[in-house]
């Protein structure tokens, strides 16, 4: 438990994540139950066929109506040139 505990460590430094002694010790619990999960996964055999089949029903595909442009920039709290405008998520350069 305590190599996952460094792992979580290290994770957490390069995501930049400050966690509290509490929540290493929870994130290196979910760390070591998806490891054992991804271990059984890895002992299946190729080919094997699963115990229910799986159905997938896809809905028809068609053209349907949209919305209505000049009523969607009505509505818009700012538009220009014909585009609603937003504040701007991501900054210019390098910024993380």
């Amino acid at each position: 438990m305590e190599e996952k505990s460094k792992q979580v460590r290290k994770l957490s430094h390069l995501a930049r994540l400050s966690l509290t002694p509490e929540e290493e010790g929870e994130l290196a619990g979910r760390l070591e139950q998806m490891v054992g999960y991804l271990e059984a996964l890895s002992q299946v055999e190729d080919g094997a066929e699963p115990d229910t089949p799986c159905v997938v029903t896809f809905r028809p595909d068609g053209v349907e109506p949209s919305l209505d442009r000049d009523k969607l920039l009505e509505n818009a709290p700012q538009v220009r040139d014909g585009y609603v405008v937003t504040p701007r998520s991501v900054g210019e350069g390098g910024e993380a």
